[in-house]
C-alpha cells in the first residue's frame, strides 16, 4: 500500500471522528494520532495505547562495542553520537545501557589470545568512559575473556568490575539496595530516571552471577515501578548468528516471570545486529495486549554479523547499521526508534506502546 493512500485513509478517520455528531470523541486518543511517530512509512499512525504525557528520560541501547582487532574505532563515532543525543535531549535525562561485550580479545584460530582484551576495554574506556555516570552495563561473554592471562591465570571479569563496581554499587544504592564491598554481584536493579520512573534491571547472565529466575523474580515482585525494561547480553530470540532462527532456550526460560510480573521491554545484544520482535507472553507466543517486547542491539560498533535465519516471530531485521535503539521513556509506556551512525537509517515497525503493570490504586 502506497504512502499517500496510508495517509488519505489516515485523514478520512480524523475527519469522521471531527464531523459525526453522535459519536463519542476520544480527544486523548484524537491528540495522540497527530502526533508524529517513527514508521516504516514515516506517517502519522493512530494508536489506542500510545504513552501520555511529556517524555520523562531517554535511554540509548547497544551491545558488542569495541572491536578494537577487526574494526579499529567504530565504537568511537558511536561515541561522538552519545554527545549529539545528550545535546538534543537538553533537560532531559539521558542514560545508556551498554549491553555487553563492551571489549574484545583479540582472536586467532577460534581462541583468545592472552593479554589482549585489556588495550582494548581502555579503548572503550578512552570513547565511551566519559559518560561513564549515564552507563547501565551489564557484561557480556566477550567480557569474560579478560579470564585470561598469559600466565593463563583466572582473573574474572577484572577490567569491567574495576571500572564499573562503583557505578554499580551507586546503581544499587539508589534503588534502596545498599551495596557492601562483599557483594560481587554485577547484576542489578535501580530507577530512571529517579524513585519515579522506571525499574530498570541489569541481569548479568554469567559467571554465576545470581539465579536469574530467582533474582528477577525477587526484584520485579518488590517493586511498584508501572514500567519495567529488563536488560541482558544474551537474546530472547534471534534470526542472527548465534540464534540462527531460534528462541535461547535459558532466556526463554526467563519470559514466564517477566510476562507475569508484567515487564514491558527486554533488549538484548549478544547478535551483531538490529532485530525487534512483538509482544510475547510466558510461552513465547504473540499476545499484543499484555506481553512483553524483545530487540536484539547488537549494533554498537563491532563486526555485524551477515548470518540470516528469519525468525517466525521477527518484525524487523537489519545487519548493515551500527546504532542506537533510541527509548524514549513516558511514566505509562515509551516510543522507540533506531539511530544510524553507520550505515543505511532503519525504520522500526508501531513505535510506541503502553506499560503493561496496571497504575497504582
Amino acid at each position: 500500500m502506497s504512502s499517500e493512500l496510508l495517509e488519505m485513509m489516515m485523514l478520512r478517520r480524523i475527519a469522521n471522528v471531527l464531523s459525526n455528531p453522535t459519536r463519542p470523541r476520544n480527544w486523548a486518543l484524537l491528540v495522540g494520532c497527530l502526533l508524529p511517530t517513527l514508521t516504516a512509512l514515516g506517517l502519522t499512525v493512530c494508536r489506542a495505547d500510545s504513552p501520555s504525557g511529556e517524555p520523562i528520560a531517554i535511554l540509548l541501547a547497544a551491545g558488542d562495542i569495541t572491536g578494537c582487532h577487526q574494526t579499529g574505532d567504530k565504537h568511537a563515532a558511536m561515541a561522538g553520537q552519545i554527545q549529539k543525543e545528550i545535546e538534543a535531549a537538553k533537560d532531559i535525562p539521558l542514560g545508556i545501557l551498554a549491553l555487553g561485550d563492551l571489549a574484545y580479545a583479540d582472536y586467532k584460530h577460534q581462541k583468545a589470545q592472552p593479554g589482549t582484551y585489556a588495550s582494548c576495554f581502555n579503548s572503550f574506556v578512552a570513547t565511551w568512559g566519559v559518560y561513564k555516570n549515564r552507563i547501565f552495563p551489564v557484561p557480556g561473554n566477550h567480557d569474560y575473556s579478560d579470564d585470561i592471562t598469559p600466565a593463563k591465570k583466572l582473573t574474572p571479569v577484572k577490567h569491567y568490575r574495576e571500572y564499573f563496581g562503583q557505578r554499580i554499587a551507586e546503581l544499587k544504592s539508589g534503588a534502596g539496595s545498599p551495596s557492601g564491598a562483599e557483594d560481587k554481584r554485577l547484576s542489578f536493579v535501580t530507577r530512571f530516571p529517579n524513585s519515579e520512573g522506571w525499574l530498570l534491571a541489569g541481569l548479568n547472565f554469567y559467571g554465576s552471577d545470581v539465579d536469574p529466575r530467582k533474582w528477577l523474580k525477587e526484584q520485579l515482585s518488590a517493586s511498584t515501578a508501572r514500567c519495567v525494561l529488563v536488560f541482558t547480553h544474551p537474546f530472547f530470540a534471534s534470526s542472527g548468528e548465534h540464534g540462527k532462527g531460534k528462541a535461547y532456550e535459558p532466556i526463554a526460560q526467563l519470559m514466564p516471570i517477566l510476562y507475569e510480573q508484567g515487564a514491558t521491554i527486554l533488549v538484548s545484544g549478544h547478535d551483531h545486529h538490529l532485530e525487534q520482535f512483538p509482544k510475547v507472553g510466558g510461552k513465547g507466543k504473540v499476545d499484543a495486549s499484555k506481553g512483553v517486547r524483545s530487540f536484539v542491539v547488537g549494533t554498537g560498533g563491532a563486526t555485524l554479523y551477515s548470518t540470516y535465519v528469519k525468525h517466525p516471530l521477527s518484525e524487523r531485521f537489519a545487519n548493515k547499521s551500527r546504532g542506537f535503539l533510541k527509548l524514549i521513556l513516558y511514566r505509562d509506556g515509551y516510543r522507540w526508534s533506531f539511530v544510524a551512525v553507520d550505515g543505511p537509517q532503519v525504520e522500526l515497525p508501531v513505535g510506541e506502546e503502553s506499560c503493561n503493570r496496571k497504575p497504582p490504586a
